[in-house]
């Protein structure tokens, strides 16, 4: 009877911790869909589903305490030199652009994608320096915290594994990216998913991944 009951608590427990990674992926979308986004301005749909996303933050951040009872960053955080601080900057991007180059490969095999959805949002977005500032920096702060911050440490209660949640938190964020249609972009953003959540997991340190990812993006849309 004691393993059957462990066994319900077993189920219970991952079904609530599920439910809180659902929330992580699907909030924004279904909240966008509900708004009606299509009938917007470009720009406008991408401020407001911007926002959206912000709102999910103090959404899970509510779920973890009332319904998990953890916080929501389930890993304290670790707190390092400047020196370090930088060395980290430096050597994710070395990694990042690694990656770069491995998604180049199907190009370089003749694949060619379609870049019409990247460069059409891309040319929105630059039409104002503070939309990209605004963009990067949601983008560091919330795909951080939801995707390494929030999801990473919860599949690691689910699987004893430690490559199981870096895949699939990796996959989780490429396929948030899958609207741009392009493989290189799945490759890469999957990589880069990959790399950021080895990282999280060995030093456990958000503040370089945010500033990372909002410093890369920044330099994407500086090209």
């Amino acid at each position: 009877m004691d393993g059957e009951f462990e066994g319900i608590a077993k189920r219970q427990f991952n079904t609530i911790i599920l439910a809180g990674i659902a929330i992580a992926i699907l909030f924004s979308p279904i909240v966008d869909t509900l708004l009606f986004l299509k009938n917007f301005l470009p720009l406008w749909r991408l401020i407001i589903s911007t926002a959206v996303t912000w709102i999910t933050l103090p959404v899970l951040y509510q779920y973890a305490i009332k319904v998990e009872g953890r916080p929501f960053l389930l890993w304290e955080e670790q707190k390092f030199s400047i020196s370090f601080f930088i060395v980290s900057i430096i050597a994710l991007f070395l990694l990042v652009f690694c990656a770069q180059l491995i998604s180049a490969i199907p190009f370089k095999f003749g694949f060619h994608d379609d870049y019409t959805v990247m460069r059409y949002w891309r040319k929105i977005i630059k039409q104002n320096e503070l939309t990209v500032f605004f963009i990067c920096m949601s983008a560091g702060i919330t795909e951080e915290l939801l995707l390494r911050g929030y999801i990473l440490p919860r599949l690691t209660l689910i699987f004893k594994s430690n490559y199981a949640p870096v895949i699939l938190s990796a996959l989780i964020f490429s396929l948030l990216h899958l609207g741009y249609g392009n493989l290189s972009e799945c490759i890469f953003t999957f990589l880069f998913g990959v790399i950021c959540a080895i990282y999280y997991m060995k030093y456990q340190n958000m503040t370089v991944l945010v500033v990372f990812h909002f410093l890369f993006d920044l330099l994407a849309f500086s090209r």
